[in-house]
């Protein structure tokens, strides 16, 4: 966010006081800022703070709740699979082509998709352990 705010800031520098905007800010900030949120939206994932229905799941408890966690995780598993899969293959296929303003390769926004959803699945992997431990706790 930091970096964010810095490129804007730079941005309003050159076209407000020193009248001469630069081409790149405006694009370096919303690469920056889909890296951020789909990275930010793992992070949110693996602790819990995304939205979601419990009105079904709040009803269960003990292996009803280790089954509905199990088959929640494994369909959002499945949906990051075919998000890395079809991530991967937009990356690849625009990777030959460049950005118009900063000039770098276009792999590198669309680098976020396929690499938040491993992450994504790394975490949902990680929920599974931690429900499974919990309950051998409990």
């Amino acid at each position: 966010m930091l970096a964010i705010l810095i490129v804007i800031c730079v941005q309003v520098w050159f076209r407000f006081v020193l009248d001469n905007a630069l081409p790149w800010p405006e694009e370096a900030a919303r690469f920056l800022m889909i890296w951020g949120l789909m990275i930010g939206g793992a992070f949110a994932f693996r602790n819990n703070e995304h939205t979601g229905i419990q009105i079904l799941s709040d009803r269960f408890s003990g292996r009803w709740a280790q089954a509905n966690t199990l088959f929640i995780q494994l369909l959002i598993l499945g949906f990051l699979g075919c998000l890395v899969y079809g991530g991967w293959q937009e990356m690849s296929l625009l990777a030959r082509f460049d950005t118009g303003a900063l000039g770098i390769s276009k792999a590198i926004p669309y680098g976020a998709i396929p690499i938040s959803a491993l992450l994504y699945a790394l975490f949902s992997l990680v929920l599974v352990v931690r429900c499974f431990a919990r309950e051998r706790a409990a």
